[in-house]
């Protein structure tokens, strides 16, 4: 016996379970829920068509006649093409206006008190080239040659090139200072600070960086040639090598020193 169509099988089975037909001119199997359920969606539709037939014909909202379209549009074809054209009208007209109130601003070139004038865009600023062109050329002068203005640490007028900014001076210094933060960290994670690299004194207030070499004689500011000191020592070493220098050896007797 041959394979059944598509066809053949959608007649042979229940159309709600997919179940085989009691009957063959019956949709359903025979049980009470697929009866019941072909029983409501024949009644949804006649409610459906029923509610057309009151409604009637979907009308044109302009001439009030049936348009004979789909049952979304609100215009027939004559009257769509109207109300398309219309609208076409007053973006032209709003498009217009626009242009006239933007050629009414006043120029943005320096020393310049004449309207923009019409145009065909609506993002004119100037009302000519030469306009324009004086424009950028002050606009690149600015960022150039800026004015001075008052440096935000010291107050001394400069150049900036950000007006929110500090001068030259100021940030050499902080960019020191940061070095400097940065290098004695180094030095006394490399060789320690719990005492006095010349005298082995005790540091309560940490003590100061000394460098081995003075830079005066050729030194370098590296963590090979600079330790942690006591002021002391640091101060009376000055600009000396340590062949040259002797530590001055104290012993600490309450605010006094032997």
């Amino acid at each position: 016996m041959g394979r059944l169509s598509a066809l053949e099988e959608s007649r042979a089975t229940c159309s709600e379970c997919g179940g085989p037909r009691a009957r063959e001119d019956r949709r359903t199997c025979g049980a009470v829920l697929c009866r019941e359920s072909v029983r409501l969606q024949v009644a949804a539709k006649k409610a459906r068509e029923a509610a057309r037939a009151a409604v009637g014909a979907p009308r044109c909202h302009r001439c009030d006649r049936p348009h004979g379209r789909e049952s979304w549009a609100l215009y027939c074809l004559p009257c769509g093409e109207e109300v398309d054209a219309s609208r076409e009208a007053e973006r032209r007209k709003r498009q217009q206006r626009e242009r006239e109130e933007a050629a009414l601003r006043p120029c943005q070139g320096p020393n310049c008190t004449e309207r923009v004038g019409l145009s065909g865009g609506r993002d004119r600023s100037y009302c000519s080239d030469a306009c324009r062109r004086a424009a950028e050329h002050v606009r690149k002068r600015a960022r150039t040659d800026p004015k001075p203005v008052p440096c935000r640490r010291c107050g001394k007028p400069v150049a900036l090139k950000f007006r929110d900014g500090v001068c030259r001076a100021c940030q050499k210094v902080q960019r020191t200072a940061a070095r400097r933060v940065t290098v004695q960290r180094r030095v006394r994670e490399a060789h320690g600070d719990a005492g006095c690299f010349h005298c082995s004194a005790p540091l309560p207030e940490g003590g100061v960086i000394d460098h081995l070499i003075p830079i005066s004689r050729g030194g370098l500011s590296t963590v090979a040639n600079m330790r942690v000191v006591c002021v002391l020592c640091n101060a009376s070493k000055k600009d000396q090598l340590l062949d040259e220098w002797k530590p001055m050896l104290y012993a600490r007797q309450g605010d006094g020193l032997r």
